[in-house]
C-alpha cells in the first residue's frame, strides 16, 4: 500500500474513477486480509490458512495491478505535461527526390514528359467524343419514344 500512496501523491489524488472503485475494491479486502488473519490465528486449521492465503494472492494480485496502471497513468500526464511545455513543431513533409537533370539528359527527359502530355490529352478528347455521341444518341432515342 504504501508504493500506491506514493503514486496517488505523484498524482495529487487525481485519478479516474474506475482506479478510484478498484481502490475502494482493494481497502474492502485489506479488511477482509485481516479478518481471515484473525480467524487463522484463532483456529489454525487448513481451511483457514487456505482461505488466509488465497486472499493474500487476490490482494498482491490487485495490488499490482493498480500500481501498474497508477504508473501508466503518471507516465501519461508527464508526457502530456512535456507536450504542453515543449512547442508544437508540425513535421516537414517529406518531399521526393528530384531526378539529376544535366545537360546532356535533359532534352530524353522533356521529350518523354511531351509525350505523356499529348497522351493524355488525345485520350481525354477520344473519351469525350464518345460521351458526347452516346449522350446525343440518348437523346434522340428517348425523343422518338
Amino acid at each position: 500500500m504504501g508504493k500506491i500512496e506514493i503514486l496517488l501523491e505523484k498524482l495529487d489524488n487525481r485519478i479516474t474513477s474506475s482506479l478510484a472503485k478498484r481502490l475502494d475494491t482493494l481497502d474492502d479486502l485489506s479488511e477482509k486480509l485481516e479478518a481471515s488473519g484473525e480467524d487463522y490465528e484463532k483456529n489454525p486449521t487448513d481451511e483457514n490458512r487456505d482461505s488466509y492465503n488465497e486472499v493474500i494472492d487476490y490482494v498482491e494480485k490487485m495490488e499490482n495491478g493498480i500500481i501498474r496502471d497508477l504508473e501508466a497513468l503518471l507516465e501519461k500526464r508527464k508526457a502530456e505535461e512535456l507536450a504542453k511545455q515543449t512547442p508544437a513543431t508540425p513535421p516537414e513533409p517529406a518531399t521526393p527526390p528530384k531526378p539529376n537533370i544535366t545537360p546532356e539528359n535533359k532534352s530524353e527527359t522533356t521529350s518523354s514528359s511531351e509525350e505523356k502530355k499529348e497522351g493524355s490529352g488525345i485520350l481525354t478528347l477520344v473519351i469525350g467524343s464518345v460521351l458526347l455521341f452516346a449522350s446525343l444518341g440518348a437523346i434522340n432515342y428517348f425523343r422518338k419514344q
